[in-house]
């Protein structure tokens, strides 16, 4: 899968075109990417420099960032053509820290990225080099060969910091992550960081318990579990059948602790911790439909 927020067709009239809509949720990696690339063109405010994402956002990106943004009014953030940029950046930061925090000492052995999309942390964050079983990219293999086109192609092939396994997987078809983890030398008995940014409100209302049990499955105790995900339960989202596709902070506290995970945290987009000195609280509320849970898996 790719990034986030909820599938297109209710965002904006302009993306409620059929073949738009059945293409979004790959493309959707390429507007990430395009976003982070204007952060990282910042300079010395940028929240993070990422030299490859001009490269994967390819032509679609700025197409599709500019559709989201005339949907601020969706999210409950009116006027604010720039929040999904703003998102797209703050999100991103807030992962790098976690990665960098869990890299520090924490005896993580591997990193699993869900719905890795046309993210390239594992070539520009140092902190891969210390998970020491390397890192393990998951999305669907169109998306994934589209990504390694351009990194041969255009990128010329740089060297990631730490062993990298590319795995494909439709996270709602037969295979089972457990089964393509155990194949591409995932060791399942030692502790890793999970990251899923952008995937679960792609997965439908059984699918998101269904990643929720997946990566449960495979998560040694200690691991630590990095989810991004939308919880509808506040704003214009509630009201739209987009909501089924979210999940609210309960309903992920309570699925996560039944799945054996522990000292679980949250964050809205705006507050503190998820903020960067970004989001105008002067403006809007902390908005729910951009959030994110840490947990430990007990």
């Amino acid at each position: 899968m790719a990034e986030p927020e909820p599938p297109a067709p209710a965002v904006t009239p302009a993306l409620q075109d059929e073949e738009l809509a059945a293409t979004f949720t790959n493309d959707s990696a390429m507007m990430i990417a395009f976003e982070r690339a204007l952060e990282t063109k910042r300079g010395a405010d940028a929240l993070f420099q990422d030299p490859f994402a001009e490269a994967m956002a390819g032509p679609k990106g700025a197409m599709l960032s500019e559709l989201f943004g005339g949907g601020s009014a969706h999210f409950g953030l009116p006027d604010w053509p720039d929040f999904h940029r703003t998102w797209t950046a703050v999100r991103t930061r807030f992962i790098d820290d976690q990665i960098q925090k869990y890299a520090d000492g924490s005896g993580l052995q591997q990193l699993v990225n869900l719905g890795a999309g046309m993210d390239t942390r594992a070539y520009r964050l140092e902190a891969y080099k210390a998970f020491p079983n390397g890192c393990f990219d998951v999305d669907m293999a169109s998306v994934n060969r589209e990504k390694q086109i351009i990194f041969e192609n255009v990128l010329q092939n740089p060297a990631p910091k730490c062993k990298l396994v590319t795995i494909d997987l439709d996270f709602l078809g037969e295979r089972s992550l457990q089964q393509e983890l155990a194949e591409a030398d995932f060791a399942a008995e030692k502790p890793s960081l999970f990251v899923a940014e952008g995937l679960i409100m792609y997965l439908g209302p059984e699918g998101k318990f269904k990643l929720i049990s997946d990566v449960s499955a495979v998560a040694a105790p200690g691991s630590v579990w990095v989810l991004q995900f939308l919880d509808p339960s506040e704003g214009p989202a509630a009201e739209t059948p987009q909501a089924k596709h979210g999940l609210t902070e309960d309903e992920a506290r309570k699925a996560l602790t039944e799945n054996g995970w522990r000292d679980l945290n949250f964050w809205k987009f705006g507050e503190e911790g998820l903020n960067f000195d970004r989001f105008p609280l002067d403006k809007f509320k902390p908005c729910a439909g951009f959030s994110f849970a840490v947990a430990v898996k007990a």
